[in-house]
C-alpha cells in the first residue's frame, strides 16, 4: 500500500486527430485491437457487432465494466468506431477494419501512474493483437515526460512476449503541440522503438497547425473522419494525430490478417517500404543513404494499405535484432555556437550477438545540463550524411533541469549502414530568458544502433532510391543493354547510353550525382547543397547552400535559416559571440574590437571583460587622469592641463586641471587675446567682440583694450582718427580704404575686417555669406559649434543639426538636436549619423523592420512586437515576453504565481486558491458551489455530516476523531476505529470477553474476564479483601491422604486471624 500510495499522478492529454481502403479481400478478421482512452460505448450500434469483452477492462475501476462514464469521455468511442465499426450495421462509419474485435481499456478516467500505465499496456498480451493509445504527455511546448520505470518494463515485455512472442504491437500519435513550438522527441512514448508512432495530414495533403516534428514518426494517415459518438450518435471527430493512429491501428489489423506471423519488427519495415510520400507538403523531404524518402512531419510517409497486406502476403522474417551501444566524451556547450561530437562507430563489428551492419532504428542516450531547455537543438548525422533534427528549440521550454540520460531515438536512418562517422551537434541559441554568463555541458551521451548485422531483404526496391526516375519497365522496349535504337540524353558523354534517360550514361558530359544504391545521375550542373569535384557533384556539409567543398567551413551560402559567418565560411543559425547579422547580406559580421555583442560593427552593446562601454565603444576603464593608449593597451596620464581626457596633448581634454580655463576645445592657464572668462563659469574662455582686442564680456561695450588706430573710450574701441567706416589709419596717420568687402577693419586686407555689414558674418578677420561648417551666426560673427556637432544653430551641445565625429574620435548621431555618441533605447543608429525610431513597442533594434528586443508584454515576430495575448488558463509573464501556463484548471491566475488561482475552468474544485479535478485529501466537495471544505483537524477523509478516517496516531468514534477512546471502546490499530468492548468490559483492549481490562462494580478481573464476586476464586483459592485477588491454600502436609487443605499462618495473621 505504501508503494501504490507513493505512485506519482502523470497529466495524459487526450491526443484527438484511410489509406487504401478494404482490398485484396482483407477485413482485420481474426485481429483483435483493444484502445486504451476513457472507455468506449459497447451498446453503439457501429460498435456492438465487433465489440470483445475479453480485450476490455476498467483499469480505474478495477471491474469489468469499461463504457465511458460521463459525456465528456467519447474519445475512446472515437477511436474505436475509426478502427472497427461494424460494416453490416453501420449508423455512422465504416471502420478501417471493419471485422476485426474491438475492446476498451478504461485508464484515462481516474489518476494516471506508472503502474495504471503498467497494467493497461500488459493487459491480456497473449489475446490482443494491437493496443492504441490515444493519449501522451501534455502538449505545452514544456513538457519532457515518457513512461516510468514499470511501463518501459511492460513495453520491452510485451515486443518480446506479446502475440505468442511475436510481439504485441503499440501504436501512438506524435502529438499535437505543433502550435506550442512542441516537438515529438519530448514525448517518450512516441519516442519509443517499441512503438508504432504515427503523424497526421489533411485530405489535400497539407499540414495541420498542431503537428509536431521529429524523427520518431514512422508514418502518416488522414484526420478529420466521421465517427461514432456517445449515446449511440455520430460525430466528426476533431482532428489530431489521435485519429491518424486509430485508421493506422485499422491498416496494422488488416495487415496482421493477410500474414499472422508477422512480429513487430516485420510490421515496422513494412511501413517504412511501403509508405508513400505522394502529394504530403513538407519542405524537409530528403532521400536517406537507403533510398527511402522521409520527413520530420510525416515520416515515411502515408500508410498504404493495399502495398502493405500485399507484402506481408510474401513476406520473410527479418534477421534477429541486435543493439549495439558506444560512449563518447564530456563537452561544454558554448553560447550561440554549435557544439559538435564527432564519434566513429564500428557498429560492433567485433562482437557477434551485438554487430549491427544495417540501421533500424538509432537512439541517442544524452545527459545535458544547461540554464534553459528551450534554447537548446540537436541533430545528428548519420555516415550516409543523413541528418535528423532530434530536437528542436522549444520557445516556452524554461526548465532548468536539461536532460538526464533521455533518448532521443530517429528512424531515419532506417536501412542505412551504421560503420562510420556519426556526428551529434547541440546548437545553444541563448534566448532573452536566461542568464547568459551559464555554459551548459554535455555531461554523457551514447550511440545505440538497433538493427541487423545481414540484409534483412534483397537491395532491389521498385523505384531506384536516387529520385523519382522510370524503371525498367518504364523503358521503351527498342532500348536495352546490348543494342541501342534510339537517341542518348544529352548529358551523356561520347561513350554511348544503355538507355534514353540521363540515369542510364555510361559517362557523363558535364557532372554526375552518385546514390548509394550505385546509380547515377548526369545533370548540366551540381544542384543546390552540391559541389563540383572532378565532374562529380558531391554533397556540402548538412548547413550549406552552396560550397567549395564538403567540411562546415567550406560554405559560400547557407540553407534557409542560417547565416554565413565572416571569416570562417561556416553557417551557423544564430550569430556567435563578437559578431553581428547583417541583414542585408544574411552574414555574421564581426564587431569591432573588444567588444562582446554589437548591433553593428562599430556599435557595441555589451563588451568584453575588462573593458566597459563608453558611448557606443568599448574601451578599457582608466582612472581619472588617464586615458586608454590602444597601441600599448595600457593607461597613459593626461596632459597637466587636462583633469579628464579623451587622448594624449592638450587639444584631448575632456574637462580642464584646477586653475586652467576651456578656450576652443584647449585648456590653458589664461585667456587668449579676443578671450574672456565667463560668469558663473570662470574655468570657461569665450570669445571677445570682433573690435576688441581683449575684453570682460561678451558685447562691443565690455572691451578692455583695442587693437592699433583705435582707443578704449566707454568700454567700446573707436577709431583714433577722423577716419570713418570703410577705412583705416596707416602708420603716418592717413586714412585708406578697407578691402570691399569689410565695414570696419584694421588694414588692406580681405582678412583686417573687424566688423562687416549686416547679410554678412566675421569669421577670423574675414567677411563671409555664410559660416564654414561647424560654425554657426550670432551677433555678426561665425562662431565654431560645440565640438560634438558637425553642424549646429546656436552655442552649446543641444543646438546640433547633423552630426559626425567628434574631436575625440568618437561617432556622434543626431538626436532632439543633441550630437550622441549612443543613440538611447528604442531608436537605431543610421548611416546619416542620425537616431531614429524603432518600430511601436520594440527597445533594441538594429533598423526599421528588425526589431531584437521588445517592450514588457510583447515579442518579437519577423523584425516587429506583437502584443502578447494570454488565453483562457495562461497568465502574463512580463520578465520573459511570454504566456506563462496557470496550474492546471486555473481559468485565470496571479501574475508570478501561477500556482494561485483567481477562478477555475469547468469541472474543477476550487480550494485554497487552487483549483483540483477532485478535492485533495482532508477536504469534501459541494457540487452546487465547486468548492472543497476542509475536514475537521485531524479527519483525512469526511463529508459535511461526519468523518471517515482519521490521521494514523488517532481513533475515529462517531463521525470524530478522538485521541482516546472512552470507557466500553478500545482503538482498533488496524481499522483506526474506537470499536465497543465485551458487554462485560468497562475498559478493554479487544473486542473478547477475555480482553477485559477493568470491570464493573460487583465483579472482579480474572485473566482478562469479569466475573461475579461469588465466582471470584477458584477451588484451593481464596479472595483476599486487602488486595482484591485470589490467593492459593496451602497444604497441611505433603503426606495427608486426605488432602485437606488450610490457611498457612501468614495467611491467617493476614486475614487477622
Amino acid at each position: 500500500v505504501e508503494w501504490l500510495q507513493q505512485q506519482v499522478l502523470q497529466r495524459r492529454v487526450k491526443r484527438i486527430s484511410r489509406s487504401s481502403n478494404h482490398t485484396r479481400g482483407y477485413t482485420g478478421k481474426g485481429v483483435v485491437v483493444s484502445v486504451l482512452d476513457d472507455g468506449i460505448e459497447r451498446e453503439h450500434p457501429d460498435l456492438k457487432p465487433n465489440y470483445d469483452p475479453f480485450a476490455s477492462f476498467d483499469v480505474n475501476g478495477q471491474d469489468q465494466d469499461r463504457s465511458s462514464n460521463s459525456a465528456v469521455n467519447y474519445h475512446g468511442t472515437q477511436c474505436a468506431g475509426v478502427v472497427a465499426a461494424a460494416a453490416n450495421s453501420s449508423r455512422c462509419t465504416v471502420g478501417v477494419s471493419f471485422h476485426a474485435r474491438i475492446g476498451g481499456i478504461r485508464m484515462l478516467d481516474g489518476d494516471v501512474t506508472d503502474i495504471v500505465e503498467a497494467q493497461s499496456l500488459s493487459y491480456s498480451p497473449r489475446y490482443i493483437d494491437v493496443y492504441l493509445a490515444g493519449w501522451g504527455p501534455k502538449d505545452d511546448g514544456a513538457t519532457l515526460d515518457g513512461p516510468g520505470p514499470l511501463t518501459r518494463l511492460v513495453l520491452q515485455n510485451g515486443v518480446q512476449t506479446g502475440r505468442q512472442g511475436r510481439g504485441s504491437i503499440f501504436v501512438w500519435p506524435s502529438g499535437n503541440g505543433g502550435e506550442r513550438g512542441d516537438y515529438c522527441s519530448c514525448d517518450g512514448y512516441s519516442n519509443s522503438i517499441y512503438t508504432v508512432s504515427i503523424s497526421s495530414s489533411t485530405q489535400r495533403g497539407s499540414q495541420p497547425d498542431y503537428l509536431e516534428p521529429c524523427p520518431s514518426t514512422l508514418a502518416t494517415a488522414y484526420d478529420n473522419l466521421i465517427t461514432c459518438d456517445l449515446q449511440q450518435s455520430c460525430s466528426t471527430a476533431q482532428s489530431g494525430t489521435s485519429l491518424a493512429a486509430s485508421v493506422a491501428a485499422g491498416v496494422i489489423a488488416l495487415t496482421l490478417e493477410a500474414n499472422p506471423s508477422l512480429t513487430w519488427r516485420d510490421l515496422q519495415h513494412i511501413i517504412v517500404r511501403t509508405s508513400k510520400a505522394h502529394h504530403l507538403s513538407a519542405p524537409d523531404w530528403r532521400v536517406n543513404g537507403a533510398g527511402y524518402k522521409v520527413s520530420h512531419l510525416y515520416g515515411f510517409g502515408l500508410l498504404d494499405a493495399e502495398s502493405m497486406v500485399k507484402e506481408a502476403e510474401r513476406w520473410k522474417q527479418v534477421p534477429s535484432q541486435h543493439e549495439c551501444a558506444e560512449e563518447a566524451a564530456i563537452q561544454l556547450i558554448h553560447l550561440g555556437s554549435a557544439l559538435t561530437s564527432v564519434h566513429e562507430a564500428t557498429g560492433c563489428s567485433g562482437k557477434a550477438l551485438q554487430h549491427v551492419a544495417y540501421v533500424e532504428h538509432v537512439v541517442v542516450r544524452v545527459t545535458i545540463s544547461h540554464g534553459r531547455r528551450g534554447d537548446l537543438s540537436i541533430t545528428l548525422t548519420s555516415p550516409s550524411g543523413t541528418t535528423s533534427q532530434l530536437l528542436a528549440n522549444r520557445p516556452l521550454d524554461n526548465s532548468t533541469e536539461g536532460f538526464q540520460n533521455w533518448e532521443f531515438m530517429t528512424a531515419h536512418c532506417w536501412g542505412e549502414q551504421a560503420a562510420g562517422e556519426w556526428t551529434l551537434k547541440i546548437q545553444d541559441t541563448p534566448s532573452q530568458k536566461r542568464d547568459g554568463s551559464k555554459l551548459g555541458v554535455l555531461e554523457k551521451w551514447s550511440l545505440v544502433i538497433y538493427g541487423t548485422a545481414e540484409r534483412p531483404y534483397p537491395a532491389h526496391r521498385e523505384r531506384a532510391r536516387s529520385a523519382e526516375i522510370p524503371t525498367d519497365s518504364d523503358l521503351s522496349e527498342e532500348y536495352n543493354v546490348f543494342t541501342l535504337a534510339g537517341p542518348c540524353d544529352p548529358e551523356c558523354g561520347d561513350d554511348g547510353c544503355e538507355g534514353p534517360g540521363p540515369q542510364q550514361c555510361v559517362t557523363c558530359l558535364h557532372f554526375f550525382l552518385k546514390f548509394k544504391n550505385n546509380t547515377r545521375l548526369c545533370v548540366s550542373g551540381c544542384p543546390t547543397g552540391f559541389w563540383g569535384d572532378r565532374r562529380r557533384c558531391k554533397r556540402c556539409y548538412a548547413s550549406c547552400e552552396s560550397c567549395t567543398g564538403s567540411r562546415n567551413d567550406q560554405c559560400t551560402s547557407c540553407q534557409p535559416g542560417h547565416h554565413l559567418t565572416e571569416g570562417t565560411n561556416t553557417c551557423t543559425a544564430i550569430c556567435g559571440e563578437n559578431f553581428y547579422l547583417d541583414h542585408d547580406a544574411n552574414m555574421c559580421r564581426k564587431c569591432s574590437e573588444n567588444c562582446l555583442k554589437c548591433t553593428s560593427y562599430s556599435i557595441c552593446t555589451e563588451c568584453k571583460p575588462h573593458t566597459s562601454l563608453q558611448g557606443n565603444r568599448c574601451q578599457r576603464s582608466c582612472a581619472a587622469g588617464f586615458y586608454h593608449d590602444p597601441q600599448e593597451v595600457a593607461c597613459r596620464p593626461c596632459h597637466q592641463a587636462c583633469a579628464t581626457c579623451a587622448g594624449a596633448g592638450v587639444e584631448a581634454c575632456n574637462t580642464c586641471a584646477e586653475g586652467y580655463l576651456m578656450e576652443e576645445w584647449r585648456c590653458v592657464s589664461s585667456c587668449s587675446a579676443g578671450f574672456y572668462a565667463t560668469e558663473p563659469n570662470p574655468e570657461i574662455a569665450d570669445g571677445c567682440d570682433a573690435s576688441c582686442l581683449t575684453c570682460v564680456g561678451p558685447s562691443r561695450w565690455n572691451c578692455s583694450s583695442c587693437s592699433s588706430g583705435h582707443s578704449l573710450q566707454r568700454g567700446a574701441c573707436v577709431v583714433n582718427t577722423e577716419c570713418t567706416d570703410g577705412e583705416y589709419q596707416d602708420s603716418n596717420g592717413e586714412c585708406h580704404a578697407c578691402h570691399a568687402t569689410c565695414l570696419k577693419c584694421t588694414g588692406p586686407q580681405s582678412e583686417d575686417c573687424i566688423s562687416c555689414i549686416s547679410s554678412q558674418a566675421l569669421d577670423e578677420g574675414r567677411c563671409v555669406v555664410g559660416c564654414a561648417s561647424g560654425k554657426y551666426q550670432s551677433g555678426g560673427r561665425c562662431h565654431l559649434c560645440d565640438h560634438t556637432c558637425a553642424a549646429c544653430v546656436d552655442a552649446g551641445p543641444a543646438n546640433c543639426t547633423s552630426c559626425d565625429t567628434d574631436k575625440f574620435k568618437v561617432e556622434r548621431y543626431l538626436y532632439k538636436g543633441v550630437c550622441l555618441d549612443a543613440c538611447p533605447e528604442a531608436f537605431y543608429h543610421t548611416k546619416q549619423r542620425t537616431c531614429e525610431p524603432c518600430v511601436d513597442h520594440c527597445r533594441l533594434c538594429t533598423g526599421p523592420n528588425h526589431c531584437l528586443k521588445c517592450n514588457s508584454s510583447y515579442y518579437v515576430s519577423d523584425g516587429r512586437c506583437v502584443k502578447l495575448e494570454c488565453g483562457e488558463g495562461e497568465v502574463e509573464d512580463p520578465d520573459y515576453d511570454d504566456c506563462m501556463t496557470c496550474e492546471e484548471g486555473c481559468k485565470k491566475c496571479v501574475l508570478y504565481n501561477p500556482r494561485h488561482c483567481l477562478s477555475c475552468i469547468e469541472g474543477f474544485y476550487n480550494f485554497q486558491d487552487g483549483c483540483y479535478k477532485n478535492c485533495p485529501a482532508k477536504t469534501y466537495s459541494v457540487e452546487e458551489e465547486m468548492t472543497c471544505v476542509p475536514c475537521d483537524d485531524n479527519c483525512v477523509s469526511c463529508d459535511e455530516h461526519e468523518c471517515y478516517w482519521c490521521e494514523s496516531d488517532l481513533f475515529l468514534l462517531e463521525g470524530k476523531c478522538v485521541s482516546e477512546c472512552p470507557d466500553g471502546f478500545y482503538g482498533d490499530e488496524d481499522s483506526n476505529n474506537c470499536e465497543e468492548c465485551h458487554s462485560d468490559c468497562v475498559t478493554c483492549s479487544g473486542p473478547e470477553d477475555e480482553d477485559c481490562l477493568s470491570c464493573e462494580e460487583g465483579k472482579a478481573l480474572e485473566n482478562g474476564e469479569c466475573v461475579s464476586d461469588h465466582e471470584v476464586c477458584p477451588i484451593k483459592t481464596f479472595l483476599s479483601g486487602e488486595t482484591n485477588t485470589c490467593i492459593p491454600l496451602i497444604h497441611l502436609s505433603a503426606h495427608n491422604e486426605s488432602g485437606i487443605w488450610a490457611l498457612s499462618q501468614e495467611q491467617k495473621r493476614n486475614l487477622g486471624g
